[in-house]
C-alpha cells in the first residue's frame, strides 16, 4: 500500500509514523518539515481544551484585541458562516468521549517515546496557569469544575499574582527536537521525504503526477487550497532565549495567552492568536512577560500558523480515497499523535468515519 501526505509538519509527521510502524510506504510532501510546527511552545495539554464558538470566547478574543495581545487581519468566509450558525452550541456527548480518548492516546505516546529516548526534552511535571485577577481565577476554577474532561487540577498561590491553577498531569517537549528525532526515526522507517510542494490531483489520487493508493491531507490551513473546509488561521509566535524563568514549570499567563516552558538549555516563550495569513512578524511577545523571565538573548524565533475549526474541534475524516486531518487549533501538538493515529486508521480502512469531527468530511462526501 502506498500514502502520500500532504503536509509535513507534526499532525503529517505523525501520520507518516504510525503508518510506517505499520509496513505501509509513505511518502511525505513538504518544502521543510516541521518548519511551521515548531514554533509552538510544545506543551502537550489536551485537557485546556477551548470551544472557540461560544460567546464567552469572544469575548476573550475581544479583551485580548483591546490590550494588543491579538488582532483580526483575515478570516475564512465559510469559518465565520459556520461559527456563526454554531454559536453556543453544544457538540454531542461522543464528541467529548472521542476527545479524551485522544487525549489519553497523546499524553502516553509522548511518554513512550520519552521511555525510549528522552532525546527531546520530555518533562512531565505539569502546567500552571498565572492569573491577576481572583475574579477570573473563580471563573477559570469553575470552567475546570465543569469540564468534559475531568482533569486533575489545583488552586495555588503565585507571588505577585491572584494565583493559579495548577494541572499536575501535564507534559511538555521541545519542539524542535522533536521534530528532529521523529523525522530520523521516520527516515530509518524508510519513509520517504519530497522536499517540496505537493500538487494534488485528488480525483486520480496522484501527488506531483505519482499514483497512491490514498492521499492524506495534513496542510493545516492550506487545506483550503483543495477542499472547501471552514479552516481559518490563527497565527502563532515562538522565541528561543537564553534566560532564565522565576517559575520553574511551564505556565501560562491567561491575561494575555503568552505561555513560557523552561528547558534544558533554553527558555521557550510564545504566544499570539491573531487572525493572520500574512509573514509578518506583528507582535512583541518577550515583553509580556518582563516580570517573569530574565532575557539574555534571543537564540531564534518562528511563526505558524494554527488550523482552527469553527468549534476548536478537529476536522478529520475519509473522502474516497483521500483523508483529512487538520483543525486542532493551538492544540495541534497536543493531539498531534492521535491524529496521526487516526489518520492511519482511516487510510488502512480501519474506520470511514470518526462521528462528530467528521462531520464536514461527511457533509463533503454526500453533496458528491
Amino acid at each position: 500500500m502506498k500514502v502520500g501526505i500532504v503536509g509535513g509538519g507534526i499532525v503529517g509527521l505523525m501520520s507518516a509514523y504510525f503508518l510506517a510502524k505499520e509496513g505501509v510506504s509513505v511518502t511525505v510532501y513538504d518544502p521543510a518539515p516541521g518548519k511551521y510546527s515548531i514554533h509552538a511552545a510544545g506543551l502537550i495539554e489536551p485537557y485546556r481544551f477551548d470551544r472557540i464558538n461560544t460567546t464567552s470566547m469572544i469575548a476573550k478574543m475581544l479583551r485580548f484585541m483591546r490590550r494588543g495581545v491579538t488582532e483580526v487581519r483575515q478570516l475564512n468566509k465559510m469559518w465565520v458562516v459556520e461559527l456563526l450558525s454554531s454559536l453556543n452550541k453544544s457538540p454531542p456527548q461522543e464528541a467529548w468521549e472521542l476527545m479524551r480518548e485522544m487525549a489519553r492516546l497523546s499524553l502516553d505516546t509522548y511518554a513512550q517515546m520519552a521511555e525510549e529516548r528522552n532525546d527531546f526534552d520530555y518533562h512531565n511535571d505539569g502546567l500552571l496557569e498565572v492569573y491577576t485577577s481572583e475574579e477570573e481565577l473563580e471563573k477559570g476554577e469553575k470552567e475546570e469544575k465543569q469540564s468534559p474532561f475531568s482533569p486533575k487540577f489545583e488552586v495555588t498561590e503565585v507571588p505577585g499574582f491572584a494565583g493559579g491553577i495548577f494541572f499536575p498531569e501535564l507534559s511538555r517537549i521541545a519542539t524542535e527536537k522533536f521534530v528532529k528525532r521523529i523525522t530520523r526515526e521516520l527516515i530509518q522507517m524508510r519513509v520517504n521525504f519530497q522536499g517540496m510542494e505537493a500538487q494534488p490531483n485528488l480525483k486520480g489520487y496522484t501527488l506531483n503526477g505519482e499514483k497512491f493508493d490514498v492521499i492524506i491531507l495534513a496542510n493545516g490551513v492550506w487545506i483550503t487550497k483543495f477542499l472547501k473546509l471552514p479552516i481559518t488561521a490563527f497565527k502563532g509566535y515562538g522565541a528561543w532565549v537564553k534566560g532564565s524563568s522565576k517559575i520553574k514549570n511551564a505556565f501560562v499567563t491567561v491575561d494575555e495567552g503568552v505561555a513560557v516552558s523552561p528547558l534544558s538549555d533554553h527558555v521557550k516563550i510564545t504566544g499570539g492568536f491573531s487572525a493572520d495569513y500574512g509573514s509578518e512578524w506583528r507582535t512583541d511577545i518577550l515583553s509580556k512577560v518582563t516580570s517573569l523571565v530574565k532575557v539574555e538573548e534571543v537564540i531564534e524565533r518562528n511563526m505558524g500558523f494554527r488550523p482552527c475549526s469553527p468549534d476548536g474541534f478537529p476536522i478529520m475524516g475519509r473522502l474516497n480515497n483521500v483523508v483529512v486531518a487538520t483543525g486542532a487549533c493551538r492544540l495541534g501538538w497536543s493531539y498531534a499523535p492521535a491524529m496521526g493515529y487516526y489518520a492511519s486508521e482511516l487510510a488502512l480502512g480501519k474506520r470511514s468515519t470518526l462521528g462528530y469531527v467528521s462531520r464536514y468530511v461527511d457533509r463533503l462526501r454526500s453533496s458528491g
